[in-house]
């Protein structure tokens, strides 16, 4: 609060000077506080601050950005939405809110200033963490620090499933191009197969874009997917937001700012991805809490640091919101807490794991400290020094401590890249294990605090509150691991454990394109293997009907349609069996009978006219609807006739109007004959399907492509 009053008095001190000033903060809802708290209390000078950020709509960014560079504003407060790229004229004065979290940023943003020759500054506001004080503790670090190295991650698998689906839009794939060969590129090419996302020519030799400008669902602030914020009554567009922080900012009850206005959040739909907001001033802000766990999916190295070991690999991070926490904008000061169910948030990355061995743990709880605590500050200790050593900022990392993980059997600390998929930042650190140790006890001991602050151990996004943590805990535990060695402190602990992870939790190796199936059930088909044809007792069923939607007054009624025939293959005898209306009972003892049951279009319709003529449950029944598998992959459905002609090279031999017109001319035999075709199309397609893992159609550029499938 103090931090936010003196960016203020700064704000209002330029802009009645007439000095043209950015102020940069770390988060979001700081920018828009700080915007409103200055123009609230500017005097005459309102009109002449604002915020900007990412989320504000293109046109009103745009609109921020001419006003700047044309002096109609005076102050504007950003977020690092206002760093690269962007013209905003020349400036006299940056104020940072908080060390950016990189050198390069810090000189990035004062770069702004004093372009045109005259006097200018940069202030360097700190914060409580750990990093802001280390700096404004040793200043010369700070001033010849030289700037970081940049890294890339390009097997980032997120990034990297979106920068090829957009190079087939341009050039379609083609195998045996070398940069195919990698096998990143290939796991992310048959990922994309099985998300429908890239098609796949006959032959196997081409891949195409399914959409003609993928580029449009690519956002270049971050890899996930935004969804649009709606006034309540207009519906008017207020801004966007990434599906992920979505959950933690925009839930119903949350309190979301936006240019200077606050908005309540009355409805998140997070399965249509629908946020409606309703403007209205209130007095207190909104802050989620969450639970985390992780589990270690590949342990990609290891390494010893005296007392401890530390491993490195990919991780699955499980997330969820549980409630949020009103707290006055006045005073900070919390005024209660409203539980939220909603479901929980998986993504992989990269991370780092250190083992706090179980001597250290007897050692804390004998001396009544809480042991959790610890590890809890430590977590977030570490975090807060890590940018010191490595290009981040500590919002794009995350932290779970836990006091038993079954996979590494004792306590662990974990700190993971917050980014899907992973940017290069553990790695980093893992290669620094002993440094970023060292780094994290000297923050620690220190500060001068007794029992914790936000300058060594509390961190300002922790998702319990900052609770438990014991600062005195943190630092016997680190003082124990750099003063000991492994065979001390794990001797008690299997030699051969970490071999045993590795073999336990490592992915299967994806064959890539033309290699067989992804198993890999986060990008492609179920990892079960298909039942052999010759053990499994399977059925294909199809209907026809005795009237038409129109009659019986629309589709959602197909239960009044009443049958004129049923047709069911029998794999086991090898037999077509045919059942009229009257023998509904009999179908129903048959289909019980058997393994699984086949059809197209099965479930949303001929179970549903079935069960106008039945009590049975169709739909308890064992089911494989191929045009749902189908829909599944593209995103729209495909006829069986379509695919039939496209992949077999065999047609239907009518269609249902036609069957209508015979149920009417009482023809039974030529019924029964369509619709025992129909069956044998959906039966062959179904066993080339299991067969070569794939269907074919033509697409709307009329090139013969697959539809991966796995039954």
């Amino acid at each position: 609060m103090v931090r936010s009053c003196l960016a203020i008095a700064l704000i209002h001190s330029a802009v009645a000077r007439q000095l043209r000033t950015i102020v940069y903060t770390q988060s979001r809802k700081i920018t828009e506080l700080i915007a409103i708290w200055a123009s609230r209390r500017a005097r005459g000078f309102a009109d002449k601050i604002c915020a900007y950020r990412a989320g504000f709509l293109p046109e009103e960014r745009r609109l921020i950005e001419k006003k700047l560079a044309s002096g109609e504003l005076l102050a504007v407060v950003s977020t690092s939405a206002l760093e690269l790229g962007i013209d905003i004229g020349i400036l006299d004065l940056c104020v940072l809110v908080g060390y950016p979290g990189t050198i390069m940023s810090t000189w990035q943003r004062a770069g702004w200033v004093g372009r045109d020759g005259k006097p200018s500054a940069m202030i360097l506001i700190a914060h409580e963490d750990a990093l802001d004080q280390y700096f404004i503790n040793h200043p010369d670090v700070f001033f010849n620090m030289p700037p970081e190295k940049a890294i890339i991650n390009p097997d980032n698998p997120i990034i990297l499933q979106q920068h090829l689906a957009c190079a087939a839009a341009e050039l379609s794939l083609i195998q045996g191009e070398p940069f195919l060969e990698d096998v990143q590129v290939q796991t992310a090419v048959t990922a994309l197969e099985y998300k429908g996302k890239l098609l796949r020519s006959r032959e196997g030799g081409i891949w195409y874009s399914a959409r003609k400008s993928p580029h449009r669902e690519v956002s270049l602030r971050g890899t996930g997917n935004t969804i649009p914020i709606f006034l309540e009554d207009t519906q008017q567009n207020i801004g966007d937001i990434d599906k992920h922080r979505s959950y933690f900012e925009t839930h119903e009850g949350a309190v979301y700012l936006h240019n200077g206005k606050s908005y309540a959040i009355t409805r998140f739909d997070y399965q249509k991805g629908v946020v409606t907001a309703r403007q209205q001033d209130l007095p207190y802000y909104t802050r989620a809490r969450s639970s985390k766990s992780t589990t270690i999916i590949q342990q990609l190295d290891t390494c010893r640091v005296k007392g401890t070991r530390i491993g490195y690999g990919l991780l699955r991070i499980t997330e969820q919101v549980t409630g949020y926490e009103r707290k006055l904008t006045a005073t900070q000061k919390s005024i209660g807490i409203v539980p939220l169910e909603l479901p929980k948030l998986e993504f992989e990355t990269q991370g780092i794991w250190i083992e706090i061995p179980d001597t250290i743990r007897d050692k804390i709880e004998s001396d009544r400290l809480h042991f959790m605590g610890g590890i809890h500050a430590v977590e977030h200790a570490a975090i807060g020094i890590m940018p010191l050593l490595v290009m981040t900022d500590r919002n794009d990392l995350g932290g779970i401590s836990t006091p038993f993980h079954p996979q590494t059997g004792g306590a662990a600390v974990f700190i993971y890249d917050g980014i899907p998929g992973g940017l290069g930042l553990s790695k980093q650190a893992f290669d620094k294990a002993k440094i970023l140790l060292k780094q994290t006890l000297a923050v620690i001991v220190t500060c001068p605090c007794d029992t914790g602050c936000p300058a060594c151990v509390h961190s300002p996004k922790c998702g319990s509150g900052n609770r438990p943590i014991d600062k005195s805990s943190a630092k016997i535990m680190l003082e124990m691991i750099l003063t000991g060695s492994l065979g001390d402190t794990l001797s008690r602990e299997n030699p051969q454990k970490f071999k045993v992870l590795n073999a336990d939790f490592s992915q299967k190796s994806d064959p890539g394109p033309g290699r067989g199936p992804d198993q890999n059930p986060k990008s492609g088909p179920p990892s079960l293997a298909p039942l052999k044809l010759t053990s499994l007792k399977y059925g294909v069923l199809d209907i026809e009907t005795r009237r038409s939607a129109q009659e019986v007054g629309g589709w959602n009624k197909a239960q009044r349609m009443g049958v004129s025939c049923a047709v069911l293959y029998d794999s086991s005898s090898d037999e077509f069996h045919t059942y009229l209306q009257e023998d509904v009972d009999l179908l129903c003892r048959h289909l019980q009978r058997l393994d699984l049951i086949i059809g197209f279009n099965i479930i949303r319709f001929d179970y549903k006219v079935l069960s106008g003529l039945s009590s049975f449950d169709f739909h308890g029944l064992p089911t494989l609807d191929l045009l749902m598998k189908v829909h599944e992959i593209l995103g729209y459905r495909l006829s069986l006739d379509h695919l039939a002609q496209q992949t077999m090279g065999c047609k239907k031999s009518a269609d249902g109007l036609m069957a209508l017109e015979w149920w009417k001319q009482g023809k039974m035999e030529k019924i029964i004959e369509y619709c025992t075709q129909d069956v044998r199309v959906t039966r062959d397609l179904y066993r080339f399907g299991h067969e070569n893992h794939f269907l074919v159609f033509k697409n709307k550029a009329e090139h013969q492509v697959r539809v991966p499938v796995s039954w």
